[in-house]
């Protein structure tokens, strides 16, 4: 047991896991051939690992082993009984065989006690033809079943979601489907229930069940299926494309399993992408949009109130045709383009050249930029870079993580929080969580700082004196940095105690979290919005990657890395493709400034803007309303091109229809930088056409040049044009990133100033409301039509609250209440906590939410020109 890594629960059990990363080599044979495997490998991995096939059932390479199916028995020599190869470290010198009768009769001895209540004839179960006990089945030659017991039939059930559908006469009882909900999700919502021959897999927490689909997607027979398309399909009739998720920005890979072009299924595949064979629930369950009946097919123009459909050819004519009056009548610079951060790199990339080469403005953005360009700003000041390579492998390797901004589980970033939680028990690493709400991330947490939006400057002023003041001895490397001398005197004034005091905490909660933070051999920090969307929302980045610079999470291949998780799929791709007014593609400089998204409304509100072409956005649900309004009500034209009618395109006057993710050929960046392919599975409705097909002929109708390409030929184009991209292929055979390789030069590092200044108390408006989960609407419809059916039980926003706060203003858990900021308001459900910060609220969006925008203010960052998205003054009454 010595060669494994044992972290001990708080129950008393312990988890156990063998480590294989990095490990001396060393010698064994299986079944007469010499291999090699790292040390902490158990026989099963260094089987696999050299192509030596080991029989298993309830083994998950994601899992910790338990051995209980009995399938993957070994014989050791010298041993006295055979050993579940699974359990069984492998050892310098050991000779394993894995094929004798022994143990094919032990093996199928085993399979008929599991098939004591399994049918062998299963011709109606979901998982006919991809069943892994039928294999084994069919592989040991079993076709009559030696044992019989009677149970009681139970037939099919909703399990702790109603995305997913229990059979429970199908469960073999191997328990992934618990473990996994134990060990990588860690909800605790299903466990064993019943004692004896009644023992099942049941539900304990209904409520702790968050719709992610990793139990489903580790049961290897039929027992969980999922409960979202209605049309099934055998394994031989369908077809299987792995594609790029276009939710978030962790840019997970997954399955589409398709059956006459429809969309049945969707898993992970293992092993694969930043999400190593997990989804959350938008990713596994929240597909079936694609086949609204409401979705546009046909381009459309608005006459008289009313739309029209028409050919292609007189939509885009009227479009070219307007694009050139504004042109003639008001010069280049009164149109302005924004595109969605889930349009892929080849889109973006043509978009910008049609807007600049075509068009001739550079007034181009996406709300992708709003995400990103605080984390991007703040890394420019302080390592002379756009981007940090380290990928969030490097994280699960890490010993201390600092989580900062908005909660990873509530905000669907589910995937890069069980990266976290498997630092946990992987390497036994400690937790720092800055968050006003202590959520299920924060309760796993060695430290929780429940911070306002904007305080953490002064939280990583105070972290910086400590280290500063009692561990500098570990500090030794970062004190040749350039502005370390200015650093030390900027945090001699935040003391323990003024620390304590101004954030709200107790002093012992900054030392130990100081200590931690001295102790880490490989320090993490990992950042999110609403994160750098406060009015000094590049100072809180700043802030916190001064601080990581210090403690050596920024130093090279060793470190943990400063993680930026957002809420598009290709955030950033769409600014390394030039979709920004600040910078070209690969982060070059433009010689002329154009508008950002903000300033396009203000000046279209002023008459200056008198054209927008809108590409997949829709700014009214992610922008301050008010001011959207205002500016959309102006336009002589908005042409507006997406999937289906939104808010926004309801007040366009051309409508051009597009592609979904699905039917789309191309790439997306993801948050580490990883350079992955969306690949077609699905073919689009008649007449439809791609995005790049569609510029082309506007621009052949305003007689310009804008030649037609293939999106394969599009990204060969951007590898000689984006010095970031330079080599990458389009089909590439493994992983690819942007970038100069791994390593981080830190030739540019400095400490970097920044402010640590608190906004005035408005007493009117008592509380700071944080918005999380308003870029996560996209596509999928409102409250009032919602597209995607597997959401809809999870569609409901809410606003938190402190529990005494809510009583002292006569609220209840479960009612509503209105929320009101100096801008607008909005009624919402009430959730309270004893473990929310008394002057915070957070409205945690649905889905569905489209009213938070009326919310926002007026004011925005200089910097970014964002607007705040926390921070934001608020109070709340009762309905």
């Amino acid at each position: 047991m010595s060669d494994a890594h044992i972290k001990y629960t708080a129950d008393g059990g312990a988890h156990i896991k063998y480590m294989t990363d990095g490990g001396a080599i060393i010698n064994l044979t299986i079944d007469g051939k010499a291999i090699q495997a790292h040390a902490g490998q158990t026989i099963l991995e260094a089987a696999r690992a050299n192509g030596i096939a080991i029989p298993t059932l309830c083994y998950h390479p994601r899992l910790l082993p338990i051995g209980s199916c009995r399938l993957c028995v070994v014989e050791i020599e010298g041993a006295e009984r055979p050993m579940t190869a699974c359990t069984t470290p492998a050892q310098e010198g050991i000779v394993v065989r894995t094929q004798t009768e022994r143990l094919n009769n032990m093996r199928r001895a085993a399979l008929q006690l599991i098939l004591t209540y399994h049918p062998l004839d299963c011709p109606q179960c979901d998982a006919g033809g991809a069943c892994e006990l039928q294999d084994l089945v069919v592989a040991f030659g079993i076709d009559a079943q030696p044992y019989h017991a009677v149970k009681k039939s139970q037939g099919q059930r909703e399990f702790a979601t109603p995305l997913i559908r229990q059979w429970p006469d199908r469960c073999v009882m191997c328990l992934r489907c618990i473990r996994a909900d134990h060990e990588i999700v860690r909800t605790h919502a299903i466990d064993l229930i019943g004692t004896g021959i009644e023992t099942e897999v049941g539900i304990t927490d209904r409520d702790a069940c968050i719709s992610c689909g990793e139990c489903l997607q580790v049961c290897p027979v039929g027992a969980l299926t999922e409960h979202v398309s209605r049309v099934k399909a055998r394994p031989w009739q369908s077809q299987q494309v792995t594609t790029t998720c276009f939710y978030c920005s962790l840019g997970c890979q997954m399955e589409l399993t398709c059956f006459e072009n429809t969309i049945v299924r969707v898993q992970a595949p293992a092993h694969s992408g930043a999400n190593q064979g997990s989804l959350c629930r938008r990713g596994i369950f929240g597909y079936d949009f694609i086949h609204h009946p409401h979705r546009v097919t046909a381009p459309m123009i608005k006459g008289a109130g009313s739309w029209k459909r028409v050919p292609w050819s007189e939509a885009l004519a009227h479009v070219a045709a307007m694009i050139n009056k504004v042109i003639l009548e008001s010069g280049p610079d009164a149109i302005g383009g924004l595109i969605s951060p889930r349009s892929t790199n080849e889109e973006v990339f043509l978009f910008q050249r049609f807007m600049r080469e075509v068009v001739g403005t550079h007034s181009i953005d996406s709300t992708g930029r709003l995400c990103l360009d605080p984390y991007r700003q703040a890394l420019r000041a302080v390592v002379g870079r756009d981007y940090l390579p380290p990928t969030l492998d490097a994280l699960v390797q890490s010993d201390c993580i600092v989580v900062a901004g908005g909660d990873l589980d509530a905000n669907n970033n589910i995937i890069a929080a069980n990266r976290v939680r498997e630092a946990l028990w992987r390497t036994g690493a400690r937790l720092i969580v800055l968050h006003p709400w202590r959520g299920r991330l924060a309760k796993e947490a060695d430290c929780w700082f429940p911070l306002l939006p904007g305080d953490e400057p002064r939280w990583a002023l105070g972290m910086i004196h400590l280290l500063l003041e009692h561990h500098h001895e570990a500090l030794a490397a970062a004190q040749k940095i350039k502005g370390f001398p200015e650093l030390k005197e900027t945090t001699r004034e935040f003391t323990l105690e003024r620390t304590a005091k101004e954030i709200g905490c107790a002093p012992d909660l900054l030392t130990e979290a100081a200590k931690l933070l001295a102790q880490a051999k490989r320090p993490a920090f990992v950042c999110s919005p609403p994160l750098g969307q406060v009015h000094a929302g590049v100072d809180q980045i700043t802030a916190l990657a001064n601080l990581a610079l210090l403690c050596g999470a920024l130093t090279g291949s060793g470190s943990g890395g400063f993680h930026w998780v957002g809420p598009q799929s290709n955030m950033v791709g769409t600014i390394e493709m030039g979709a920004s007014p600040l910078v070209l593609p690969g982060y070059q400089p433009a010689d002329t400034k154009g508008l950002s998204v903000v300033e396009m409304m203000q000046a279209a509100a002023t008459g200056r803007l008198k054209a927008l072409f809108i590409v997949g956005e829709d700014p009214l649900i992610t922008l301050p309303r008010r001011l959207v309004e205002k500016g959309l009500a102006s336009l002589e034209l908005l042409v507006l091109q997406d999937m289906f009618l939104s808010e926004t395109a309801e007040r366009a006057h051309v409508f051009l229809p597009s592609l979904s993710f699905a039917e789309s050929d191309g790439t997306f960046t993801n948050c580490e930088g990883r350079v992955q392919r969306l690949r077609r599975a699905l073919q689009p409705p008649a007449d439809l056409r791609w995005s790049g097909e569609v510029w082309a002929d506007i621009a052949s109708f305003m007689d310009k040049e804008f030649p037609l390409t293939s999106p394969a030929a599009v990204f060969a184009e951007i590898t000689q044009h984006n010095p970031l991209y330079t080599g990458m292929s389009f089909e590439p055979t493994t992983p690819q990133w942007r970038g100069d390789g791994r390593e981080v030069p830190l030739d540019k590092a400095a400490f970097t100033a920044f402010s640590a200044g608190r906004g005035e108390h408005d007493k009117e408006y008592p509380f700071a409301l944080s918005l999380e989960g308003i870029f996560e609407n996209h596509l999928i419809g409102s409250a009032q039509q919602q597209r995607a059916k597997g959401l809809a039980h999870c569609s409901q926003s809410y606003l938190a609250i402190n529990a005494e706060e809510a009583q002292t203003i006569g609220l209840v858990a479960n009612g509503r209440a209105r929320l009101i900021t100096p801008w607008g308001e909005t009624v919402a459900l009430i959730k309270t906590s004893p473990e929310i910060r008394r002057d915070a609220l957070i409205y945690v969006l649905s889905f569905y939410d489209t009213a938070a925008s009326q919310l926002l203010g007026p004011e925005f960052n200089p910097q970014t020109m964002d607007p705040a998205y926390a921070g934001i003054p608020a109070r709340v009454e009762k309905v």
